[in-house]
């Protein structure tokens, strides 16, 4: 399978423009509303010592969430 570089460029392109227009405002608050959601539950697992390691892993997925949607917003905002 030969991808010559006119159809990468398509293809980026293509991605490009989806990605443009299906980040909307209601896609964002709800990437930080989970955040905020898994960050407040990383805190109440915490006041438990026998959860630590959920705690963790609700901390790690708030900050996911949190770069996911700052880039989702700054790839939409550049390219737009």
């Amino acid at each position: 399978m030969n991808m010559d570089q006119a159809y990468l460029y398509y293809l980026w392109q293509k991605l490009a423009f989806v990605i443009v227009h299906k980040t909307t405002i209601w896609v964002l608050l709800v990437f930080f509303a989970t955040a905020g959601i898994s960050w407040h539950l990383g805190n109440l697992l915490d006041k438990h010592n026998a959860r630590e390691r959920e705690a963790k892993l609700a901390r790690n997925t708030a900050l996911g969430y949190t770069i996911l949607g700052i880039v989702l917003w700054l790839f939409s905002f550049i390219m737009a």
